[in-house]
């Protein structure tokens, strides 16, 4: 009995000291994603007024030292991703061709970086060079040479360890690149299904351990919650392209979706329970996962970051300062219509080239100004595009073709000079156009004009593939150019919408 009763016992006393060894095994790995998209060059503090109408937001500064903030707190179980679109867009930024805002990414030790539509905008060459000067991986696993080969040095996923975790980051870019970039920039390379391309890599970075796989998308938010609907084994997509402000992530079946808006505005801060025999999250940041980038007096900043900053500025300070017009209202986008601003450019382009129509894309139009001085620095952050002047001759009927695609693409309305439209919105898509005038008389649909517009709208960008069929293209200025010089001549400018597009809702 006695020797039942001492087995029984070293039984119950193995089982205690057995217990808690595998409580400890199975307890959630911590893992904290910090994220942020679209930073377009943003690296210094800037005023939004939607956000404050005194305080500035954004700096690389400012993000900097929430960084490092977050990740004081948690210092073996910290991810820095980038969701792409990190350097086209402010004139600091533009000069260098994205230099100041690597070495940032650099010092602040990012993890992966997913490639986005506008990496492609200075040509392949510059993309290299801001991979090569990178001390992290840009990732795409969507975009091949013609022969199937990937970029130079991109790579399809990198694997990561964060407290014995193994992390698979899978980087895509949008399919739609060939068009929101110029076409020469990417001709020769294919931008493949992102979920195709994702199918199989689940797979191969599974048999070399990985228990939990993020999506480094460069797709626009409507795709990412597609993806995450048609393809299994996804744990968390950190999404770009749409600067979406997402404070509260979506979750598509297993799937969570974060997005950080753009310009450095948000720090994505996505706090991850995970369990680490399965991958599957066993709790997340589901309200509130931004912070939002004030650059107060008494926030935390990283010193190091802004003398990175402060170095680049300092090169091109007094250019940029020289001032080159004047503004009696604030000059304001509109991405479904016409605008002050819109009109503004498009004026511009017409007066340089002397042609009678000028066509501008509102995407292309990047930032509001403010009512006052417009200095050189407003103009590169207004229009940050290397874009120039492309006049054509086009038949009339051609020229209605382009304002038919124009109001079908819902979010990419052209911004006019020299013409009048309405359209008729209850009409079905491709007879919407109901009235085109050219300086007060009816478009002629056999007539030709001479028509201007600029070199990435030329070459079939943003799908609108009628300009391809001009006739006679002259190369001209470059738009900035002849904006500035539009400034100067007709400074100080008061623009109003003048209904130059109309539409008619029934």
């Amino acid at each position: 009995m006695k020797t039942k009763w001492k087995a029984i016992h070293l039984a119950f006393l193995l089982f205690v000291c057995w217990l808690p060894v595998q409580a400890l095994a199975a307890a959630p790995v911590h893992l904290t994603v910090l994220h942020m998209n679209d930073l377009h060059g943003h690296i210094r503090p800037y005023i939004d007024k939607n956000l404050s109408s005194d305080t500035p937001v954004s700096g690389a500064a400012y993000f900097a030292g929430m960084i490092q903030e977050e990740r004081s707190a948690n210092p073996e179980g910290v991810l820095l991703l980038s969701a792409g679109d990190m350097f086209q867009g402010t004139p600091v930024s533009n000069v260098f061709h994205g230099e100041p805002v690597i070495r940032i990414m650099n010092h602040l030790r990012f993890d992966a970086m997913a490639i986005g539509n506008h990496e492609f905008d200075w040509g392949l060459e510059a993309l290299d060079r801001l991979r090569s000067l990178a001390q992290f991986p840009f990732l795409s696993a969507n975009v091949s040479d013609g022969s199937g080969g990937g970029l130079p040095g991109v790579k399809p996923y990198v694997l990561l360890t964060r407290k014995d975790l193994r992390i698979a980051v899978i980087g895509v870019t949008t399919p739609e690149t060939p068009y929101s970039t110029k076409p020469a920039n990417v001709s020769g390379l294919v931008f493949s299904d992102p979920a195709k391309a994702i199918r199989p890599l689940i797979k191969d970075v599974r048999k070399q351990g990985a228990k939990f796989i993020i999506v480094l998308s460069h797709l626009g938010l409507d795709a990412d919650k597609r993806l995450a609907d048609r393809v299994r084994g996804i744990n968390l997509i950190v999404g770009g392209h749409t600067h979406t402000v997402m404070n509260d992530p979506l979750k598509v079946r297993a799937t969570v979706i974060a997005q950080a808006g753009s310009y450095g505005v948000y720090l994505g801060v996505m706090q991850l329970k995970i369990d680490p025999k399965t991958g599957s999250i066993v709790d997340y940041t589901a309200r509130n996962e931004l912070k939002r980038v004030f650059a107060a007096p008494n926030t935390p900043m990283d010193a190091q970051t802004a003398q990175i900053v402060d170095e680049y500025e300092n090169k091109v300070k007094a250019e940029f300062a020289r001032v080159v017009g004047e503004t009696r209202v604030d000059l304001v986008r509109r991405a479904d219509g016409e605008s002050n601003v819109g009109d503004l450019v498009g004026d511009s382009m017409r007066e340089a080239s002397g042609a009678e129509i000028a066509f501008q894309n509102g995407g292309g139009i990047r930032v509001d100004l403010p009512s006052g001085k417009i200095t050189m620095e407003m103009v590169y952050t207004l229009l940050p595009f290397d874009n120039q002047l492309v006049t054509m001759d086009l038949k009339g009927k051609q020229i209605v073709a382009v304002l038919e695609w124009s109001v079908a693409s819902g979010s990419k309305i052209l911004q006019v000079s020299g013409i009048n439209v309405t359209y008729d919105m209850s009409r079905p898509p491709g007879s919407r156009v109901t009235a085109v005038q050219i300086h007060n008389e009816p478009l002629k649909l056999d007539a030709d004009y001479r028509v201007v517009t600029n070199d990435f709208l030329a070459a079939g960008g943003d799908r609108f593939q009628v300009f391809m069929e001009g006739k006679n293209p002259v190369f001209g200025d470059p738009i900035r150019d002849a904006f500035t010089a539009y400034l100067r001549k007709h400074t100080p400018v008061n623009p109003q919408v003048e209904n130059r597009v109309i539409f008619i809702q029934q």
